[in-house]
């Protein structure tokens, strides 16, 4: 943490009603992260001013500090706005933080405890419940909320079909990606040749092609829509407001059909053929855990993945501590739970 939020954070907890200085960081962040956290959820953007206004905090300190929850993914550029930051839904974030402290190693206080992520997920969740077979979203960063908490809750596969590149798009957030992967999703994207326009449009293509989900291209992309384990369809417009289609009708049908012509007939990134180097360490972290939450043994797990029984182990007693598992089994469940996998 930057030495000007540091000196202003004691400031600011004093200031505050109802925020303490704590050793923990029940959800992985600062108590004073998490109240700019809780803050920007309360609207769909905010101004760097506006956010620091709320906050009671100067504006260099407000934005050193944003700076860093938008590395740690959970805070992100709006769509609407280029200006503007945005929360990143709950239910994705916390879990890349999660996930991200454990492979950091992070220190016991800094390690987001499971029954704190849990409820703060579910609060937020029944705060912003979706429901109907259609629903109309009227700007680019509702649309984006709506697909982190159906990326949330994919099974499948998800279907990305993409005319061209745009700022702050939830198409080239890799925390999206890494979501839909870390669950075992499959991810077909297809590009249309204007994607090439977008800032570091191939170091992301490099991205997916090192996690197996290269995208594809083709010369005609004429619509821009996300399938959702082929049952959620959610259409946008030139605009960036969309149009959600789900149940058993014939429109999400040739939908879902449409987008899988695309898929079938495009052809691989030709700038994704020479992927980055990923961290294998903590990619076999994940796979145990997903492991151990459909009842694997120990043994049944590293040949599975290919590494030594002992190195499973291992892996196993360290996440037993960090989700506070009384049992192996119960580590894979509340890694589970919690979206880890």
């Amino acid at each position: 943490m930057g030495t000007m939020v540091s000196n202003v954070l004691t400031a600011v907890e004093r200031s505050k009603p109802g925020v303490e200085t704590v050793a923990e960081w029940a959800i992985g962040l600062h108590p004073v992260a998490e109240l700019m956290y809780r803050v920007a959820l309360s609207r769909p953007r905010w101004r760097l001013g506006e956010l620091a206004a709320e906050l009671a905090m100067p504006e260099p300190a407000a934005r050193e500090l944003a700076e860093e929850l938008r590395r740690e993914r959970v805070l992100a550029q709006s769509a609407d706005d280029t200006d503007a930051i945005r929360a990143v839904e709950p239910c994705l974030a916390l879990p890349t933080l999660t996930i991200r402290r454990l492979r950091d190693n992070a220190s016991a206080a800094e390690m987001p405890q499971p029954a704190a992520v849990a409820r703060f997920i579910s609060l937020h969740e029944r705060a912003v419940e979706w429901t109907g077979d259609e629903a109309h979203l009227d700007s680019a960063d509702a649309v984006t909320s709506l697909v982190e908490r159906l990326v949330a809750t994919v099974r499948r596969e998800i279907v990305l079909v993409v005319p061209r590149w745009r700022a702050g798009s939830f198409e080239f957030a890799p925390h999206i990606a890494e979501a839909a992967l870390r669950r075992g999703a499959v991810l077909r994207q297809v590009w249309g040749p204007a994607v090439l326009d977008g800032l570091d449009v191939v170091t992301h293509a490099r991205w997916l092609a090192a996690r197996h989900a290269a995208p594809r291209t083709l010369p005609n992309v004429p619509y821009r829509m996300v399938i959702v384990d082929r049952s959620v369809v959610v259409m946008i417009d030139p605009r960036g407001t969309a149009r959600v289609v789900q149940g058993r009708t014939p429109e999400r049908d040739s939908l879902v059909e449409h987008a899988l012509r695309l898929w079938e007939r495009g052809t691989q990134f030709r700038h994704a053929t020479c992927p980055v180097l990923l961290d294998q360490s903590g990619a076999r972290n994940e796979k145990v855990l997903r492991l151990l939450a459909d009842g694997l043994t120990d043994e049944a797990i590293a040949r599975r993945i290919g590494v030594s029984v002992r190195t499973v182990r291992n892996d196993v007693a360290s996440s037993m501590v960090t989700l506070q598992a009384r049992s192996r089994f119960q580590a894979g469940m509340l890694a589970a739970q919690m979206g880890l996998i």
